[in-house]
């Protein structure tokens, strides 16, 4: 049985407590790493079945809880608050869980993972820290937002108004609150296909919590760092896109190749993508999650 492990790390961006978790083989060193970042409003352990698959496979798996989610909250009350400079706080928290991984097995070949807003910050992530890491997996990215810079400066009005911890219905409209009009179903059935897993979603107090004008700065702000034109450091480091064929995050295959040609602009050499008819956003909660589980594998083992 793979090993978990919970734990905090002291934030180095501003002393924040973040809560993280590691998978590890039963047995022996890990052969590879992935390291994942989760989405918007949901929390680390929904990534255990995944990670204990990897781990069963030798490859050994880290998370934590973005700031403003999970654990890694002052209080309940803070959930969709990222505190001060959310963003650049989230990508320091990221890197400095993969320092903490590198440490512990300093040789072995390290894989970013993200998925939806988690997609965002390991593009963003690039940015600054492209050299500690060995390959990027980008999973249910969101589409392009040509309105990213005005959100931001209607985010600063409406502050100014009513202060950082508002609960903007504005803002949920303008961003996931038209996701679920082509479903039947719960309020969550955009997140997949799976019935239970857009129920146990619905029903979790850790997932579907409303962000606050700061937890919107920071996703606006991930959202352009995406989309930075910034060349490749390193334009080998390879990257590959996933995606449900039928996501409400990146509804149409445009969209969706649109954010692959973004990197290949950006001079990476190796970008490849998949899509995977009948799936919707959360592509590892899907049924046929398995198809995907194996899929990643095979990509972490052609890199490593």
């Amino acid at each position: 049985m793979p090993k978990l492990k919970n734990f905090t790390l002291k934030s180095d961006h501003d002393g924040l407590k973040i809560c993280v978790l590691t998978v590890l083989p039963d047995e022996g060193a890990p052969r590879a790493l992935l390291q994942l970042a989760h989405g918007m409003s949901e929390h680390k352990e929904r990534y255990i079945p995944f990670m204990e698959f990897m781990a069963r496979n030798g490859v050994g798996c880290i998370i934590n809880d973005h700031r403003g989610h999970g654990g890694s909250v002052k209080t309940r009350e803070d959930l969709g608050y990222f505190y001060a400079d959310g963003a650049k706080g989230l990508l320091s928290d990221l890197h400095q869980v993969t320092l903490y991984f590198r440490n512990m097995f300093p040789e072995t070949p390290l894989i970013l993972f993200g998925h939806s807003m988690g997609s965002l910050a390991v593009r963003a992530y690039r940015l600054d820290y492209e050299k500690d890491i060995d390959g990027l997996i980008v999973c249910g990215s969101p589409g392009k937002n040509p309105a990213a810079a005005a959100g931001i400066k209607l985010i600063r009005v409406l502050t100014a108004l009513r202060g950082e911890r508002h609960i903007s219905r504005l803002m949920i409209s303008m961003t996931t609150g038209g996701f679920q009009k082509k479903y039947k179903g719960t309020g969550e059935s955009w997140l997949s296909v799976n019935r239970e897993n857009a129920e146990a979603y619905a029903h979790s107090p850790l997932c579907g919590f409303p962000f606050t004008l700061n937890g919107y700065a920071a996703l606006m702000k991930l959202m352009q760092l995406a989309y930075d034109p910034k060349q490749a450091d390193n334009p080998e480091l390879p990257v590959h896109f996933i995606s449900g064929a039928d996501d409400a995050c990146s509804p149409d295959e445009k969209g969706f190749n649109a954010a692959v040609a973004h990197m290949k602009a950006a001079g990476y050499l190796n970008v490849t993508a998949k899509r995977y008819p009948g799936m919707r956003h959360e592509i590892l909660n899907e049924t046929d999650k398995q198809l995907v589980f194996d899929d990643i594998l095979k990509i972490v083992d052609a890199w490593t």
